[in-house]
Formats: C-alpha cells, structure tokens, sequence
C-alpha cells in the first residue's frame, strides 16, 4: 500500500513539474486541451480502417504493408531520439519548465520539433499500411493539432529564450519544405 501512495505522489510531483493543474485543466492554461487532443487522436489511430478495401491486389498490399511499417519504425526512432535528446527538459504540455534550457543540438538540430515529426511519421505509416480514409482524417488532424501546439510552445520558448528567434529562421519547424509544417520567418 505505502508503495502504491508514493507512485501517486511521484506521478502527482511529475506533473506539477510539467506544469500542470486542477485550474489548466478547465481553463487550457497551459495547453492542456492540446495535450489531450494530440493523446485522443493517437489513440484513434487504433481503430480498424474504414473503408476496408478487399478487391486490393497482393503485390500493392504487401508494398503498402512494408513501406507503412518502414515509415512508422522510422517515426517511433525520431520520437524515442528526440526524449532522450530533451531529457530533463522534456514536458508534454506546449509550456517550458522554469528550469527548462534550451536544446538545438543532435535532433533539434535539424528540426524545432522532432517529436512531433516523428508522430506524423507514424501515423503516415498507419494510414499507408491501412490504406484507411479514417486515418488519413486522423494524420490531417493530429497535423493541425501539433502545429497549433507547436506554435504557442514557441510564443513562451521566445520569451524565455532571446535566441530562439534566430533558432526559428535558420531551422524547419517540423518537416522541411512541407510549408504548412515549416512555418519560418
């Protein structure tokens, strides 16, 4: 039992550290609505497909089944890069921790928001592994939410960091010559 109250107090610390609250929950004053938002429609990506195609011949469905899966493997290294590459600074709200120090090396070198590129990159790979109208909506949606999260984290990244506006002009937000996905001014 004493073992179960301080895995709560833990979770409970780590969230406080992350930022959120009782009051965030109701208000989105942290981006908690787009936290909840980007976890509802990863988890939609569970979902059988719709429409399922039967009349689809072998050879363009084994192909479809490869290159899903490569694409997805190769979103799921981006994302498991990218944690450890955040590593203390990691939060899941679009809010940076107090303590938080601003990371442009190894995988935000290359891109603001690699975490984020690699989720699109997953779910590009369900939804060709799937050949599902269902999820190519969910990869068009989750884009739409991660960008507007991706932006209001970068509102507060500048304010707490003076050189992130240069950050910003010389680095692709999310996926390089994808203009709605690379926002640079």
């Amino acid at each position: 039992m004493k073992l179960k109250r301080n895995l709560f107090k833990d979770i409970i610390n780590l969230l406080s550290k992350w930022g959120f609250s009782k009051q965030g929950l109701f208000n989105n004053s942290k981006g908690e609505w787009y936290l909840f938002s980007q976890i509802v429609l990863i988890l939609l990506h569970l979902i059988p497909p719709y429409p399922e195609i039967k009349q689809i011949p072998f050879s363009i469905n084994t192909f479809c089944i490869i290159i899903g899966l490569a694409i997805s493997i190769l979103g799921l290294f981006i994302v498991i890069k990218a944690f450890i590459d955040l590593g203390e600074n990691l939060t899941p709200l679009p809010y940076p921790m107090n303590e938080a120090s601003l990371i442009k090396n190894n995988s935000y070198q290359n891109v603001r928001h690699p975490l984020y590129k690699g989720l699109l990159y997953i779910s590009l790979g369900i939804c060709i592994f799937s050949l599902s109208l269902i999820h190519l909506s969910l990869l068009v949606s989750l884009a739409y939410i991660l960008k507007i999260k991706a932006m209001k984290e970068e509102e507060r990244l500048k304010i707490k960091f003076p050189e992130y506006k240069k950050y910003i002009k010389e680095v692709p937000a999310i996926i390089k010559k994808i203009k709605y996905l690379d926002w640079r001014s």
